[in-house]
């Protein structure tokens, strides 16, 4: 997920939601505390709870929905296009990511569904999302001739794979991982297109 530091087209509201999910991608969900939040965005103390009466758990739920809408809003921008674009564009999209953050930031819909005993809301919504992406991964292959069952598994073994491989990517301090991932699962939609 890309981040916007642009301060001056958001509120205080939206800042926050915008540094709690980069937060997240770097910290996780345990890692993100409300106090970092609130530096990072230069909001006040007491503006957390008036834009967030939930605390930390609200917080954090927007925060990963706002990252899961910026990743559906990708997947949606190349309907006009294949699936197999659709899985370039997200590569860019996690490529610069990496690269702009020094591979220090992962994804934030991930770390939310990974805190389960810490935030367990904040991980129902990032299950949540990856059902929509998969969804509409799925949808644009079935438009494209895959039958529902086949379309449905690769679209769950595209969001693993690009998953995983931003992982990767972290650990080695490299988009290579990134890189043959997306090349592997493009050609593998392009293949499945033709198959039907």
């Amino acid at each position: 997920m890309t981040v916007a530091h642009d301060d001056g087209e958001l509120g205080p509201r939206d800042r926050m939601i915008v540094y709690a999910a980069d937060l997240i991608g770097r910290d996780g969900v345990p890692g993100t505390s409300i106090g970092d939040v609130l530096a990072a965005s230069k909001a006040p103390r007491g503006s957390i709870y008036h834009h967030f009466p939930g605390g930390k758990s609200e917080l954090m739920n927007e925060a990963v929905r706002y990252a899961g809408e910026f990743i559906s809003s990708r997947i949606a921008d190349t309907h006009a296009g294949s699936a197999a674009d659709a899985v370039v564009s997200i590569g860019d999209v996690w490529r610069k990511m990496l690269v702009s953050t020094d591979f220090q930031r992962g994804c934030p819909v991930l770390a939310g569904g990974l805190a389960r005993r810490a935030e367990p809301t904040t991980a129902d919504e990032s299950d949540e999302i990856f059902r929509r992406w998969r969804h509409q991964i799925a949808a644009r292959l079935v438009y494209e001739g895959v039958d529902d069952a086949r379309a449905d598994s690769l679209a769950n073994l595209i969001i693993a794979g690009i998953e995983g491989a931003v992982g990767l990517s972290m650990t080695q301090r490299s988009v290579e991982p990134l890189d043959l991932v997306i090349d592997e699962l493009s050609r593998l939609c392009e293949s499945a297109v033709v198959v039907g």
